[in-house]
């Protein structure tokens, strides 16, 4: 359900972000966006730095960008985190793949655009 922001305060203000990022300068620009909304970000160089900062209930949202890391490697962080913690909250940050070039155009009941097409989707209910 959609809440309007308050007035006066961001609506991201005072909200706490792991966010796990092997290349330095993703992790930077990422890191810089989330701060200038008022969100406090923790950020991590891999998933055994994050094992370390990650407690129960601490973070809002764990951002990780999957692309960096082994599947299992990353599934065993994200079990770890749902084992402890159900309702916390897990981004996987992903991005074009090589894959999506030799496949084409991804077929979904969606109506999501191709990643590679430049296209965006009409209005946020066709993500839906």
């Amino acid at each position: 359900m959609y809440r309007p922001p308050l007035r006066g305060r961001p609506t991201l203000a005072d909200k706490k972000v792991l966010l796990v990022d092997s290349c330095q300068a993703m992790r930077e620009v990422r890191a810089a966006v989330l701060r200038s909304h008022g969100v406090a970000v923790h950020a991590a160089k891999g998933i055994s730095a994050a094992r370390s900062l990650w407690q129960p209930r601490l973070y809002d949202l764990v951002m990780l960008d999957v692309r960096r890391y082994s599947p299992g490697e990353t599934l065993e962080f994200y079990e770890q985190i749902k084992r402890a913690s159900p309702h916390e909250q897990v981004v996987f940050l992903v991005g074009p793949q090589p894959i999506f070039r030799l496949l084409g155009p991804v077929k979904s009941s969606r109506k999501m655009p191709h990643p590679d097409s430049g296209e965006r989707p009409s209005d946020a209910s066709s993500l839906l």
